[in-house]
């Protein structure tokens, strides 16, 4: 065993010296090991972490040097500034004892001599061990260097020396191109195995062992390595045992967890593997003093390639990149602590990054700083342009008699300095996600109908959830409630302050003061005249909201109280303590409190129950207690549990509790304690809290498995599973009308949902640390935030007011389209369902279900009382608008049937299919349809003309055709396109046709083919489709780039970008009066934009955040000096009728 008391590498692999604490690789080092010896050429491919190169050097070679007495030849990197073959052949003449390699001798020949002198030193067998193969395939690389080698390797294959074995690793992100190099020389490719990552739940064994390898020993518990390895499994696998494990990064993590419990730092709760990461990084680099500024810069420069990649670096290198005399202190240190693994050729050191994760957090830190010293560089020319032009302009102003004109000038230029300024902090504030203080800077740019981008920016502000105001307290919050009647916050920080807030953010909060210890819970009475907190010190305190009179102490808990909560008639309080007693109070703090004891350690909450009659306590002893309010009586005990009991609640009925435990269940209790209770398991992580919904008929949970769900309460059915944070959950609550779940993460955002599950959630986006938790107003329309960043926010919880979102479809959203009165809208969804939606988001969609298969389209009638859908079942269906009747199915395509359309009368119907023929059918059903062939592939999409006696088609052959609707003559044919055309449609006059293609491009034709098109590149990458307004003045664009894109119809001006969605626009379209746009995205949703005009975007900006820009963003967006900026803050902040703090 290595001398080394920590047992975790880090992020390196594992090598000879560590094989005896290389554990759970058995298995696959003895089929490695026999394929090798069956095959002279076995290809080892797998991800990036995946274990491949400890893999044959703790495992395979030790075994094949031992027992089969095998040679080996290493080449474990490829240096840039050699040939491949020549450095093979270094490595053969060293590592074989052969002596130097022939001069004046081709690599080629001098690989075959390599081979020839091995072959009579010994008959022991060979084995070429070549790793990192996916180096020699990076931009950059000498491609004809990269042949020679292989063709080298082909010959060695081929060549009469039986005990030649060669071994290949490569990433399988490059086994297509490796494949691509290799066509002729199938000997490479033809025998391998692919190499996956442990699973969460070997990884936890591995830990395990390891870390009792360790001196000392540790003991670590295999639920606690669950959760930790469930956070660091590869991203977007399910939380289970099965998903698979990051290796290095749990390696990073463990050897860091390792140390500080070796050091006797008590780690309380769940682990979170990311805060280690980055003291871990931190420290090494921190740990190099002055140098560490240097190592961070050669980490970021030199040893990563332009692709993320890892780079391999010398030592000259790396001296001539560090300061003189400092290269050995600084490589020595990185390579200490496993950041840096350092090889060794002909006498000369090599570096490289650890790991590839390693690489890929760098490189994302590179590009970081670039981006910031680039808009640092950009500021500061901004803000040295302005004073220039400021002073010129007070130059000008003072020869103003004569030379006005100039002063005009100098304003006019200072004022687009300014203007430009402000955008490009917009820009970089949007970036960062803080839409709320890219709404403040866009009102201060003047003039904004002239600059070009502002209403891109302003529409990008928009579509993001701002919190309508932010309440800053004095230190982190650990809750905040919202009054019974929805008027006022209140807030508890951990610096001991409790203040009460308009919801509307108005107005001054009043302090309650009097506390000054931790605070850890805040709730208010039923009537909302009174709050309750509860504190580390041991004391409960009551304020009345409104500041006035004498705060009541509750004092006698000897530790400290983990909830309080007021009785439903206001006039009692329940506390649960650390001391392991319950506790219940007169509110008005009068007399002596009721003492309920019988829990073997800290009791963790205590509730009332809807009478008031009960309460309900959980403690650390796995158990939950029914007591009577009045202290008469044994408690009742609901023993199951096999861990902590963090939570227990009523049912609005008070008829059953739900109970959440460590032990990764959730239960439901009837609360007379008769009968057996339901677990609700699922959970792979310990289960935070749990609360039932108003109607007491589901419960949802929170868990440190990332995920909240959603279960019937009487167990039956399988549960909902919210997920999407990317760390634990740290509440999750019902709205009041039990249609949404809140929740908030330790990942810093809080999200809305559908609590069917159906949709995407909306996700609350701002918070700078953990959020503590996340409420609904009692009407349901705003969430309140609490977060240990300072902060508590006030969000709409149903998202962004412009656009409206619908969020109800389980899969990608493929076409939308508005009804003729613009009252509804209809999307077809590849979760097999169209759906038809109010325009105003309001009410709940009529779904129509009935396709097999994805639906691809979706369109009205012209009397809106129909809708046609098109489906990969191979049929269209036409079905009343309100979903009653059953559906008139169209049959005929041999495939997918990919759009449908209605006629402008309303009695025919046009369909494209995957068959490569349009369709026209009686929209009745009868008869035979008409079909139109011509096209060399897929049909794309159909649609006619206004008049209706033409039809307009696309397809995948690149062209665009034009038929008679009767089926007549031969079609016009329009070309141009360069791949396939997504989209066709006819103006509104039908003189023009508008096509998208996936080359990027839209092109407005003569529909009569004459001239040649109007071509749009707006470097949208593939665009999906193409609409003209009702007045035929503009266009709308979709594309893959997540954005749709507003056009005048001439080319002319800049088109305006509409972002938001967060995957390719799937579909566009007008409304009827040309004032809207729906979009159809692949991230589930469509979204309804209003095309605002400036002064309509500027009151959005206004109305949908209170918030104001602080001193120090004034100071650095709009260069005021402190004074004035000062000013401008309380200015605004009086406005709201608030005072400047």
């Amino acid at each position: 065993m290595s001398g080394s008391a920590n047992p975790f590498l880090g992020p390196q692999p594992y090598r000879a010296s560590e094989r005896d604490r290389f554990f759970g690789r058995e298995e696959s080092t003895r089929r490695l090991v026999q394929g090798i010896l069956s095959w002279p050429c076995f290809l080892l491919f797998g991800p990036s972490g995946a274990g491949k190169s400890s893999l044959m050097r703790a495992g395979v070679i030790p075994l094949l040097e031992e027992k089969h007495e095998f040679r080996v030849v290493r080449v474990e990197g490829w240096l840039a500034s050699h040939g491949p073959l020549e450095w093979l052949v270094q490595a053969m003449f060293a590592d074989l004892r052969l002596g130097a390699p022939p001069a004046g001798m081709r690599p080629d020949e001098a690989l075959e001599e390599a081979v020839r002198l091995a072959e009579r030193r010994s008959n022991r067998p060979v084995l070429l061990y070549l790793d990192q193969l996916e180096q020699l395939l990076l931009p950059g690389r000498d491609s004809e260097q990269t042949d020679a080698l292989l063709e080298g390797l082909v010959r060695l294959v081929r060549s009469p020396f039986r005990g030649l074995q060669l071994v290949l690793l490569l990433r399988e992100d490059y086994l297509g191109r490796f494949r691509e190099r290799l066509r002729s020389a199938a000997e490479l490719l033809e025998h391998g195995s692919r190499l996956g990552p442990l699973t969460v739940r070997e990884m936890g064994e591995v830990a395990r062992r390891l870390a009792a390898s360790g001196t000392p020993a540790q003991h670590w518990l295999p639920p606690e390595l669950l959760e930790l390895m469930l956070q660091v499994r590869v991203p977007g696998q399910d939380a289970t045992e099965e998903a698979e494990v990051q290796a290095a990064f749990a390696q990073i993590v463990c050897r860091a967890l390792w140390e500080e419990r070796a050091a006797g730092k008590e780690v309380r709760g769940p682990v979170a593997a990311e805060p280690i990461l980055h003291r871990y990084l931190d420290a090494t680099l921190e740990g190099l003093g002055p140098l560490a500024g240097d190592a961070r810069r050669l980490l970021e420069e030199h040893l990563v390639a332009s692709d993320g990649s890892r780079a391999l670096l010398t030592e000259r290198q790396a001296q001539a990149a560090l300061p003189p005399g400092q290269a050995e202190r600084v490589l020595t240190a990185l390579e200490g602590t496993a950041v840096l693994l350092a090889g060794e050729h002909h006498g000369s050191r090599y570096f490289e990054l650890g790991h590839d994760w390693l690489a890929r957090k760098v490189f994302e830190l590179r590009r970081e700083r670039i981006r910031d010293e680039a808009s640092q560089r950009e500021l500061e020319r901004e803000r040295a342009r302005w004073r220039r032009l400021r002073l010129i302009s007070v130059v000008a102003l003072a020869v103003a008699v004569v030379m006005g004109g100039l002063f005009l000038w100098a304003r006019a230029q200072a004022e687009r300095a300014r203007n430009q300024s402000l955008m490009s902090g917009s820009r970089e504030l949007l970036e960062r996600g803080q839409s709320a203080m890219v709404m403040k800077l866009l009102l201060e740019v003047h003039r904004p109908e002239r600059i070009r981008g502002w209403a891109t920016l302003a529409y990008g502000a928009l579509a993001q959830s701002a919190p309508e105001v932010t309440f800053r307290a004095s230190g982190a919050l650990s809750a905040a409630r919202v009054s019974p009647d929805g008027q006022h916050v209140v807030t508890a920080s951990e610096e001991g302050t409790v203040q009460v807030w308009r919801t509307d953010g108005t107005g001054q909060p009043v302090e309650l003061k009097g506390q000054g210890a931790r605070l850890i819970s805040v709730a208010f009475s039923p009537d909302g005249q009174f709050v309750v907190t509860s504190s580390w010190d041991g004391t409960a305190r009551v304020w009345r909201v409104d500041g006035t009179g004498q705060v009541v102490e509750l004092k006698g808990h000897t530790g400290a109280i983990a909830s309080a909560a007021f009785s439903p008639d206001g006039q009692n309080v329940v506390t649960a303590s650390i001391d392991g007693t319950a506790r219940v109070w007169r509110a008005d703090g009068t007399g002596e409190p009721l003492v309920l004891r019988g829990h073997a350690g800290t009791v963790t909450s205590a509730a009332f129950s809807p009478e008031g009659q009960r309460i309900v306590t959980s403690g650390v002893d796995g158990t939950a207690r029914v007591w009577r309010t009045d202290g008469r009586g044994k408690p009742l005990v609901l023993a199951g549990h096999t861990q902590e009991v963090l939570s227990a609640a009523f049912s609005p009925d008070g008829q059953h509790i739900v109970t959440a435990s460590w032990d990764r269940t959730a239960r439901v209790w009837r609360a007379d304690g008769t009968g057996q209770p339901r677990v609700l398991r699922g959970h792979v992580g310990k289960v935070i809290s749990a609360a039932f919904s108003p109607d007491g008929q589901r419960v949802v949970t929170a868990s440190t498995d990332g995920t909240a769900r959603v279960w019937r309460a009487d167990g039956a059915g399988q549960p909902v599973e919210l997920r999407g944070h990317t760390a634990q959950v740290q509440s999750a609550v019902f709205s009041p009308d039990g249609q949404r779940v809140a929740t908030s993460g330790a990942d810093g955002t809080a999200r809305v949902w559908w609590a069917d599950g159906t949709g995407r959630p909306v996700v609350l986006e701002g918070h700078k640390a953990l959020i503590t938790s996340a409420v609904f107003s009692p009407d349901g329309q705003r969430v309140v935030t609490a977060s240990w960043d300072g902060t508590a926010r006030v969000w709409r919880a149903d998202g962004p007011t412009e656009p409206r979102m619908l969020r109800r479809h389980a899969d990608a959203v493929t076409s939308a389209a508005f009804s003729p009165d613009g009252q509804r809208v209809v999307t077809a969804s590849w979760d097999g369902t169209a759906r038809v939606w109010r325009s105003d988001g309001t009410g709940e969609p009529v779904v129509l279900r009935g396709h097999k298969e994805r639906v691809q389209s979706a369109a009205f009638s012209p009397d809106g009382q129909s809708i046609v859908t098109a489906s990969w079942d191979g049929t269209a269906r036409v079905w009343r608008a309100d979903g009653t009747g059953e559906p008139l199915v169209l049959r005929g395509h041999e495939g997918v049937v990919i759009s449908a359309a209605f006629s402008p009368e309303g009695q025919r119907i046009v369909t494209a299919g995957f068959d490569g023929t349009a369709r026209v059918w009686r929209a009745d059903g009868t008869g035979e349809p008409l079909v139109l062939r011509g096209h060399e592939g897929v049909v794309i999409s159909a649609a006619f003309s206004p008049e209706g006696q033409r039809i307009v088609t696309s397809g995948n052959d690149g062209t665009v055709r034009v038929w008679r609707a009767d089926g007549t003559g031969a079609p016009l044919v329009l070309r141009g396109h360069e791949g396939q055309v997504s989209s066709a449609a006819f103006s509104p006059e039908g003189q023009r046709v508008i096509t998208s293609g996936a080359d990027g491009t839209v092109r407005v034709w003569r529909a009569d083919g004459t001239g040649e098109p109007l071509v749009l590149d707006g470097r949208q990458g593939p665009i999906r489709s193409a609409a003209f307004s009702p007045d035929g003045q503009r266009i709308a664009t979709s594309g893959d780039d997540g954005t749709a894109r507003v056009w005048r119809a001439d080319g002319t001006g800049e088109p305006l970008l509409l972002k938001g969605h967060t995957g390719p626009v799937q579909f566009v379209a007008f409304s009827p009066d040309g004032r809207q746009l729906v979009t159809a995205g692949a991230d589930r949703t469509a979204r309804i934009w209003t095309l605002l005009s400036i002064p309509e975007l500027q009151r959005h900006l206004r109305h949908d955040n209170k918030d104001c820009l602080t001193p120090d963003l004034r100071e650095t967006y709009l260069n005021e000096r402190e004074a004035r900026a000062r000013k401008r803050y309380a200015d605004c902040e009086r406005s709201q009728g608030r005072t400047a703090s």
